[in-house]
């Protein structure tokens, strides 16, 4: 669980109020929803952890490949709820947010450099011979972002009831990352906000700040060709 997860919050018969950020709210109605789609997310967690197993136990020995952020493979629920009702503010209805989210079950795959392209192909390949489907227009290939390289890709099972995200990294890529998640997160939290709050484009310059260090991250990272 990140540290993020651990930020107060208020639930209730009345919904669902984030106390760092008061906007971002759920109704009683809206709670249910969310969090029911959130429940289904982890019943599905053990037969996807089983399903993930069986592509390393298949790909480890041939091509290196390595299960990470084990810890992270089940989106928070303060994360979704918080997700989701930013885009409810936005005026988004609350069906299509429940249902168009595809990371609640998300996990990540490295391998070697020498081995990461064919690495993707045989996880394709392994995933269509165990019945998964590809989400239509869901796959990212990021290597050229200077911000944020990797590549990923969102399947379901063929009556389409669970979804997950796949995102296949390098070693080097996977680490930068995850210093730049923590970044992000330190961005993000109240007493960044509070210490930024009256200075004229003080929010700006530490956005500009962040992208220069994130950026030069994965400078050290050689872009990967997609899958």
């Amino acid at each position: 669980m990140s540290a993020s997860e651990t930020t107060p919050e208020h639930t209730g018969s009345a919904g669902w109020r984030d106390d760092t950020e008061p906007r971002l709210a759920l109704t009683a109605e809206e709670n249910h929803v969310v969090t029911a789609r959130w429940e289904a997310a982890r019943a599905a967690q053990k037969q996807l952890d089983a399903l993930v197993r069986s592509l390393l136990d298949a790909l480890a020995g041939s091509h290196g490949a390595v299960w990470e952020g084990k810890q992270y493979r089940l989106k928070g629920l303060r994360a979704f709820r918080r997700e989701a009702a930013a885009e409810l503010h936005e005026g988004v209805p609350l069906e299509k947010v429940v249902a168009k989210v595809n990371d609640l079950n998300r996990y990540t795959l490295t391998f070697d450099p020498a081995h990461y392209t064919e690495g993707v192909r045989q996880t394709y390949a392994l995933l269509h011979a165990r019945g998964q489907v590809i989400v239509v227009g869901s796959e990212r290939n990021s290597w050229e972002d200077p911000v944020y390289k990797g590549f990923h890709a969102t399947w379901q099972q063929p009556d389409g009831q669970v979804r997950f995200e796949i995102q296949f990294h390098t070693p080097e890529s996977f680490r930068a990352k995850s210093e730049n998640h923590l970044l992000y997160d330190l961005y993000r939290s109240r007493h960044t906000r509070r210490s930024l709050a009256g200075e004229r484009n003080a929010t700006k310059a530490h956005e500009q700040a962040a992208q220069a260090v994130q950026s030069g991250r994965y400078g050290r990272t050689p872009a990967k060709e997609s899958y």
